[in-house]
């Protein structure tokens, strides 16, 4: 729970495990909620809509984010490039457009596969990201590591973006301390070889995924 949730008291939706919307809360009040139930019984039953950006370049490389030393959990792991929640009744096409906005400085485009294949070509970008939903996952259990050595592991909803993007990376939270880039065979090498590096969604996600991120790779090279 950030400082400015509880400033702003930032609504989300709400839904059971199934998927059936429950209803809005405001998104400080529901981790404080699902944290008790689950120290109480080791599980949850409610979840919220969140959104997760693997981000590439030109080149074909994935940006992987350093979390901060900040951070309460996942501190100084490697993640995706970002990941938010969906707010209100926001679309997760808008969320991922005002999360690379707000995080990363840059705007962007959320695109069918059609659009994307043809405004990799016709696009600028080192000016303008374009961005391709994968797929939404229902219950996807997002785990955190804590500063104590704790762990704890909620479902969510969650829809799955690549994005490719040449300009400049800025992180403009502060929440995150550096950026590695991997190619396609190179992370998942790495994934092998020192899987302590990094979260549980990047060890989840980028196996999953692997077959997209090289066909972007083959697109890229192709346009």
């Amino acid at each position: 729970m950030t400082n400015e949730d509880e400033i702003t008291g930032e609504k989300v939706q709400v839904f059971d495990l199934s998927g059936k919307l429950l209803g809005m809360q405001s998104r400080s009040q529901f981790y404080d909620e699902i944290r008790k139930e689950y120290k109480k019984t080791g599980k949850v039953t409610r979840q919220v809509h969140t959104i997760r950006l693997f981000l590439m370049n030109a080149n074909g490389g994935i940006y992987l984010a350093k979390r901060s030393k900040l951070k309460k959990e996942n501190t100084l792991l490697y993640d995706k490039t970002i990941g938010g929640h969906i707010r209100g009744t926001e679309s997760s096409e808008f969320t991922v457009l005002r999360e690379a906005a707000e995080e990363l400085g840059f705007p962007a485009a959320a695109l069918t596969d059609s659009e994307f294949v043809t405004s990799l070509s016709e696009t600028n970008l080192k000016i303008v990201g374009i961005f391709k939903k994968i797929e939404t996952l229902n219950g996807f259990i997002a785990k955190y590591k804590y500063k104590n050595g704790t762990f704890s592991e909620f479902p969510q909803i969650t829809t799955v973006f690549i994005g490719v993007f040449d300009g400049p990376v800025k992180f403009k939270d502060g929440e995150t301390s550096g950026i590695e880039i991997y190619y396609p065979d190179e992370i998942i090498a790495e994934l092998r070889n020192n899987s302590e590096r990094y979260t549980e969604d990047v060890k989840t996600l980028v196996p999953k995924y692997i077959n997209e991120f090289k066909k972007i790779v083959k697109q890229i090279k192709n346009k």
